[in-house]
């Protein structure tokens, strides 16, 4: 079982505990990539597992450059959009194909809408559309040489995703914990190529 968790997936943790108590003799594998040793010693409670073997490595990402940022403070709400979204929309117009596969994690949905509406139109036709932008942007970024190369996310993005080309993260504000600041920025460099998370 692989599993990057939040709080919100701890109930369904609680009843694998049940069907583990079950299949005690079976071989149990829980991978997490950014588990702190509170979780560690919560999900192992959760899951019934006795005396667990906890194989743990260094957190560093030597090949992510970290790029700290100042941003406008939050009462210039849209300024401070624009001077987010502009030199990335900017940039990706220059570059095309060649802008680094780049996820864009955002404050909110708000941000969200304003962000994808300032793309839109800027970028016309270059920007993905539809129903299904979701499954096909998850389905694009799996490839080793996707098409999509910025995608607007909150948290929920990222579960259980391997994306090998992302090479860029960029949080408009801090994540909530270092723990998810981990998780998300290793969303980036996946098969050992130079990236870069630039924090705001």
């Amino acid at each position: 079982m692989v599993s990057e968790w939040g709080e919100e997936f701890r109930p369904a943790f609680q009843k694998l505990g049940e069907l583990m108590c079950i299949l005690e003799k079976a071989l149990h594998l829980i991978l997490t990539a950014t588990a702190t040793p509170k979780s560690i010693a919560s999900l192992s409670k959760q899951l019934n597992l006795k005396n667990p073997l906890v194989i743990s490595e260094n957190v560093d990402r030597p090949k992510i450059f970290i790029d700290i940022r100042t941003r406008l403070p939050n009462f210039h709400k849209f300024d401070k959009f624009d001077d987010l979204i502009q030199p990335v929309a900017t940039e990706l117009l220059e570059k095309g194909v060649h802008f680094p596969v780049t996820i864009m994690y955002v404050e909110s949905l708000e941000a969200l809408s304003y962000f994808y509406q300032f793309l839109s139109y800027k970028l016309k036709g270059a920007s993905y559309d539809g129903e299904s932008m979701k499954k096909i942007t998850i389905q694009e970024l799996t490839k080793e040489t996707p098409k999509v190369r910025l995608v607007l996310a909150t948290v929920a993005l990222g579960m259980g995703l391997n994306a090998p080309s992302v090479s860029r993260i960029i949080h408009c504000r801090p994540p909530t914990t270092l723990e998810k600041y981990l998780q998300e920025i290793g969303r980036a460099g996946r098969v050992g190529q130079p990236s870069v998370a630039i924090l705001y």
